[in-house]
């Protein structure tokens, strides 16, 4: 791969899985899944709980890779947080989540998307969307696969092909779950359902994803990273409609956090609601290869268009619409996403899910301090975007200034 020179705009579109430059690898997870290769054989059997971590892969769709995660040896509430972003949050570093990740297996079965009563059959569907971790055996064969990353998907565990998986307890199903399970309400129904009665998004990615929603006589199972965004978007589109009826906020708010090399600004502006999602990748970040400072913009209009199916801006727009929800507003909102090298490896969207709602938990800064001013100075700008990396700097330096 050397020589080879990519845009870093495109990078950024792609997100290692687009495969717009054409190659046939992508040359960024490459040089990550290189780099935590392991190298062991699995013969016999992997015992643990799982926390419980299901993924339902995408290639060779619409014949699918069900991987459930196991941590060998792992028995107990001791399981959940080896799959438990909301939990993850504030206290684990990139190498933390790595090495939890990465000390899981994942026993590998194929099956065809249209049949979700195997997955239902032996409680493989029940056990993924389980309260409590779920005790497993599975009897693995051949080596194991190398741990891989991208960017929507927390890191998949190393797996190997199971030749049977045991369940060894019962799954405790949330009741509007299993409710839903003998329903035969439509998909986007049944997530907002679902998220009405208190279930977040995790488990709901996992019940959409093994077949658990949607017409009982047309449901199949859903690739995760489709399941991802497709949760994201249904109850962000739900939340949206109510927040374009309701009074316009009064004044700008900014709200700042930050988390695994990730720094986000929120802008709050009175008006009726759209959005706009700016993310300003610098050199040595996960995805920028080269020397260049890469950006990328998605925008959704007044009327709920947006430019770019990008899952990020899916991820930070529900939080910021839970929190217009939650105080009765309409506003304009700007999310600024800068990715700083110490962000060398991708861990998923849920880390801009979770920053983006915990910065607008933590109040906005305080009108009348030097951050303040000098933020609405740059949001002023004609030309923001391009002010950011250059004239003014990275957004973020202005926030050594204590704006508490």
């Amino acid at each position: 791969m050397t020589g080879i020179r990519i845009r870093p705009e495109l990078c950024l579109a792609c997100k290692g899985y687009r495969n717009l430059c054409g190659l046939p690898k992508c040359p960024l997870l490459e040089r990550k899944i290189t780099l935590s290769r392991i190298e062991r054989y699995i013969n016999g059997n992997v015992d643990g709980s799982s926390p419980p971590s299901v993924i339902i892969g995408e290639h060779r769709y619409p014949s699918v890779r069900v991987m459930v995660s196991i941590p060998p040896g792992v028995h107990g509430d001791a399981a959940s947080s080896y799959d438990n972003p909301s939990e993850w949050w504030g206290k684990l570093s990139l190498f933390d989540i790595i090495r939890l990740r990465s000390s899981m297996v994942a026993a590998s079965t194929t099956v065809k998307v249209n049949e979700v009563n195997k997955l239902y059959d032996n409680e493989l569907s029940l056990a993924s969307v389980s309260e409590k971790p779920v005790d497993m055996e599975a009897l693995l064969k051949g080596k194991l696969t190398g741990f891989s990353i991208n960017e929507l998907l927390a890191p998949t565990p190393p797996s190997a092909r199971a030749l049977r998986i045991r369940i060894n307890n019962n799954p405790r199903v949330p009741k509007p779950i299993e409710r839903l399970i003998n329903d035969d309400a439509e998909a986007n129904d049944a997530v907002w359902e679902a998220y009405r009665a208190g279930i977040g998004v995790y488990p709901l990615v996992r019940a959409l994803s093994v077949g658990m929603l949607g017409r009982r006589r047309s449901r199949k199972l859903v690739p995760t990273r489709w399941a991802i965004t497709a949760v994201d978007s249904i109850i962000g589109d739900k939340l949206r409609s109510r927040v374009t009826l309701m009074p316009e906020l009064s004044e700008d708010l900014l709200f700042y956090g930050e988390y695994l090399g990730n720094r986000f600004m929120i802008v709050l502006r009175p008006g009726a609601y759209r959005a706009r999602w700016i993310e300003v990748w610098y050199p040595s970040s996960a995805l920028v290869l080269s020397n260049e400072t890469a950006v990328h913009v998605v925008d959704e209009n007044y009327r709920g268009r947006v430019s770019d199916m990008d899952g990020g801006f899916y991820a930070a727009r529900l939080s910021a619409l839970e929190y217009l929800n939650s105080i009765g507003k309409s506003a304009e909102v700007i999310i600024f996403r800068e990715v700083l090298p110490e962000y060398f490896v991708t861990v998923g969207n849920w880390h801009i899910r979770e920053t983006v709602k915990r910065a607008l938990e933590n109040g906005p800064i305080r009108r009348g301090n030097e951050v303040y001013a000098a933020l609405v100075e740059l949001l002023k700008s004609k030309d923001a975007i391009k002010l950011m990396p250059s004239r003014h700097g990275r957004i973020t330096d202005y926030m050594g200034v204590n704006y508490g």
